[in-house]
């Protein structure tokens, strides 16, 4: 088994680096808002006083230490530029150990080293910063060939039919979030759309269609009709995790067609063994 990471596509194995990890937390710290009053005990906790009724999370340090090998210290130095240009901007950070989950990541510490042995060896510490959460390899599409699924795993090569769901005038949808922490979708809804609503729990996200195919992205809270951006009323939510019934409104007649995309975001790392495929997919 290789013991290492890729990063924006490529694999350490590729530069001759032997990594070790040095930190990789956990969990992300948490965001946290707790004014301290002179004249009261303790202190008030606001950290989850937001629109989504959640903590929110800090990015997260991952620290690996590198090591490199040369016959001399010219060719270190040509590997060490390698490693340079390599670990230079931002990209998909996926460790060997957790290939199901993809962290957003990009250096942004220098990174510095001495020559050891003569100049044929050196180490290295490479800090990444990363969003405080991974995100699944794939997404309600499902995966697709090159993944590197579990071996024996059940998980449907096509999953993007069960998030895909014929309404008429109004009726509830299911969308099960398998991940650990809360989603911002996009729902894109097509066919004979009037005025769209669509409701989860308490919250409900109004928005006008006018006959045109409309694009709800929740994460960047926009609503499109068409290539044109709409009002909205109400506001945007998101999807906890688990099993979640949103109830969709059209002020037409006929039936439209709902997709929910998504990918699902996991605190550390992705485990569908307890999964019933056949009865979450149904």
């Amino acid at each position: 088994m290789r013991n290492g990471f890729t990063f924006k596509d490529r694999h350490s194995s590729e530069f001759g680096v032997t990594v070790r990890t040095k930190s990789r937390p956990i969990t992300a710290g948490v965001k946290s808002f707790t004014p301290d009053l002179p004249y009261r005990d303790g202190e008030y906790d606001f950290s989850a006083a937001n629109p989504h009724g959640r903590e929110h999370y800090a990015k997260r340090i991952f620290v690996m230490s590198l090591s490199l090998r040369a016959d001399n210290l010219a060719a270190l130095q040509g590997k060490i530029s390698k490693l340079a240009l390599w670990l230079t901007g931002s990209g998909s950070l996926i460790f060997d150990d957790l290939p199901l989950v993809v962290w957003n990541a990009k250096v942004t510490d220098e990174i510095a080293y001495m020559p050891e042995h003569g100049g044929t060896k050196a180490e290295l510490e490479v800090s990444f910063s990363a969003e405080p959460f991974g995100e699944a390899l794939f997404g309600t599409e499902g995966p697709i060939i090159g993944h590197p699924l579990p071996i024996g795993s059940d998980i449907p090569l096509s999953t993007d039919c069960a998030y895909t769901y014929t309404v008429n005038s109004s009726g509830n949808i299911c969308i099960v979030n398998f991940g650990d922490i809360p989603v911002s979708p996009v729902i894109k809804i097509t066919g004979s759309t009037g005025s769209i609503t669509l409701s989860l729990g308490e919250k409900t996200l109004s928005f006008p269609a006018g006959g045109k195919s409309v694009t709800a992205d929740f994460e960047r809270q926009t609503v499109k009709a068409g290539e044109s951006l709409v009002g909205v009323t109400g506001e945007f939510f998101e999807i906890p995790s688990g099993i979640n019934h949103i109830a969709v409104t059209n002020s037409a007649a006929g039936n439209i067609i709902v997709t929910v995309e998504f990918k699902t975001r996991y605190m550390y790392g992705a485990d569908y063994s307890h999964i019933d495929w056949g009865d979450a997919l149904a």
